[in-house]
């Protein structure tokens, strides 16, 4: 049994690597395409699997929004800073500090669990009454960031839009969430960003493999400690996603973007560290929150919650563990993977990989959500192109989660 355990945990880390790098493929999806393993293993080794996925993915998922400009939602925040090292010839800086932060967002996360014991549930019973004021705050915070006028006008109206097509897909009878989940995301982030790579010229940039990490070790831990409380955060507010999350830290500790689209030297690895050290402690407290709010946050952990109902202390612990081990593994790859592609980055020709990677996309829709996904896809395609070209946050775009969230607290 337990060489089965280790198998399902290798299996996992495995596939976590295939969904970090390869856009517009997801933990969700690959759990939903490994359901047959009920079938085979029990339902412990394969919450072993959907733990070690999640948690493999959370790191390796920085590797693509490095070097190839094609971020998931989640990490999409660390896109510019990360390209700058890149531009600078720094790319393996960007690497060691995302893995470092990584590793250190799960030790973190670990350490607040006790303390999330004790203020969860409290938090989340508490915060449900006014979880609407919460949300319209917030909202209100993504968008009039933005400054200007005009792009809070664009800003607003991606939110309702994209509002707008989440509320029509949730409440659709023909398909499952997961199956609806999948062609929006792939439309709204995944799609949108590929062919905005599409116009857009690469340029190859020589970068230096044994640079060292201008960062002190206090600043990572200090910043991933931020990260881990973030994550905690995204676990207790319907529909946020770490991304918006980051923004709104952004604005609090002023790591805000200058002219131009570019950070302070003295800021860019600290947020840098942050939305990495984020990034992995969502991946760990959504299913935390099975146990902790008898709530998932994430397609794994949904799945988690229908193969066991409610998770006992027992498990979360073993999921503990496999999420500690799975962190150390999936640091050393995710190193690895950085200098195979510092070395390999001049050689890509970013445009046929955008291409590859929309037909591979557009397939995987096709197949899991038929041709009503398909249509979902385009439309949503077409709204993600919005922030694209007037300039303003994607993550506007969460607005399709958060307005459906929104309505169902008002009670409407």
């Amino acid at each position: 049994m337990l060489i089965e355990y280790i198998c399902l945990l290798l299996l996992g880390i495995a596939a976590g690597v295939a969904a970090g790098l390869l856009p517009g493929l997801h933990v969700n999806n690959i759990g939903v395409l490994a359901l047959p393993l009920l079938s085979v293993f029990d339902p412990i080794g394969f919450a072993i699997f959907l733990t070690a996925m999640a948690t493999s993915q959370s790191f390796i998922n920085f590797i693509p929004s490095i070097f190839l400009g094609v971020p998931d939602e989640d990490t999409v925040l660390s896109l510019l800073p990360t390209h700058r090292l890149l531009i600078e010839g720094r790319g393996m800086e960007a690497v060691r500090i995302t893995a470092k932060a990584c590793l250190y967002g799960t030790f973190l996360s670990l350490l607040l669990l006790p303390l999330a014991f004790l203020v969860v549930p409290f938090a989340y019973s508490s915060i449900r009454g006014v979880m609407a004021p919460v949300l319209i705050v917030m909202i209100s915070t993504l968008v009039i960031r933005e400054r200007k006028s005009e792009k809070i006008l664009w800003a607003l109206a991606t939110v309702l839009i994209s509002g707008y097509l989440g509320w029509v897909c949730l409440n659709l009878d023909t398909l499952s969430t997961t199956q609806v989940l999948l062609p929006m995301f792939s439309g709204l982030f995944g799609l949108s960003t590929l062919l905005t790579g599409l116009q857009t010229s690469s340029t190859a940039h020589k970068q230096e493999l044994g640079c060292d990490t201008k960062i002190s070790d206090r600043s990572l831990w200090r910043n991933s400690l931020l990260g881990a409380v973030g994550g905690l955060l995204v676990g207790l507010l319907p529909a946020m996603s770490p991304s918006q999350i980051g923004i709104l830290f952004q604005e609090v500790t002023a790591l805000k973007e200058r002219a131009k689209g570019s950070l302070e030297d003295a800021r860019i690895r600290e947020f840098i560290t942050m939305v990495a050290s984020l990034n992995a402690a969502d991946a760990m407290f959504s299913i935390f929150a099975v146990y902790l709010m008898g709530n998932p946050r994430s397609g794994v952990s949904v799945m988690i919650q229908d193969i066991f109902g409610q998770i006992d202390l027992g498990l979360l612990a073993l999921l503990a563990g496999v999420m500690l081990v799975s962190g150390l593994i999936s640091f050393k790859i995710h190193l690895w993977l950085g200098e195979r592609f510092t070395v390999l980055s001049s050689n890509i020709d970013f445009r046929k990989l955008s291409a590859g990677c929309i037909v591979f996309v557009i397939v995987m829709v096709v197949a899991l959500s038929g041709f009503l996904g398909f249509l979902i896809m385009c439309v949503s395609t077409l709204i993600g192109l919005v922030p694209a070209l007037a300039g303003v946050s994607r993550t506007h775009c969460m607005g399709c989660l958060l307005l459906p969230t929104l309505v169902f607290f008002l009670g409407l």
